[in-house]
């Protein structure tokens, strides 16, 4: 959903940057630095920036984008501690700046004082069922003999 909405609207903005699997890459050795180094680089089109801390890639995100109209997307967020790290406060960006963030923890957005808090819903059964049938068969129902555990990994899954 967040990369679908990122591609129809990314062509609005002077610079995109969409940074998937925050959660995943920054509990890898430097993997916050890995992920200010991608924002910048990829907002500021100069090529790979080298940043040695992330108190230097706050720095850097602060000084450098503060007059882009940017489109930020952070996929995958669970610590407080990487939003600080790369969307910090409202004074880092433009007005016309744009951060959307994924996480399964919607206090994390709280926390951070985001404005605006979409909650997505569920997908019903039959919902969740087709899709994981597009996905695991390329058909919108479960194999013969894979009924009961396609309805398992859907309910497991929710």
């Amino acid at each position: 959903l967040a990369k679908a909405l990122y591609n129809s609207i990314c062509d609005r903005f002077e610079c995109a940057c969409f940074l998937f699997n925050v959660r995943k890459i920054s509990d890898q050795e430097e993997g916050l630095v890995r992920l200010q180094q991608t924002l910048l680089s990829k907002l500021l089109g100069e090529g790979e920036i080298k940043v040695r801390s992330v108190e230097e890639g706050i720095s850097m995100i602060k000084k450098k984008l503060s007059k882009k109209r940017a489109l930020i997307v952070l996929d995958d967020v669970d610590k407080i501690e990487q939003l600080k790290a790369l969307a910090g406060e409202c004074d880092w960006f433009s007005d016309e700046t744009r951060i959307v963030i994924t996480t399964r923890d919607k206090s994390l957005l709280e926390a951070h004082e985001v404005e605006k808090i979409y909650e997505t819903k569920l997908l019903s059964d039959p919902e969740s069922l087709e899709l994981f049938c597009w996905n695991a068969f390329k058909m919108t129902r479960p194999k013969a003999n894979y009924e009961d555990l396609s309805n398992q990994a859907i309910h497991y899954a929710q």
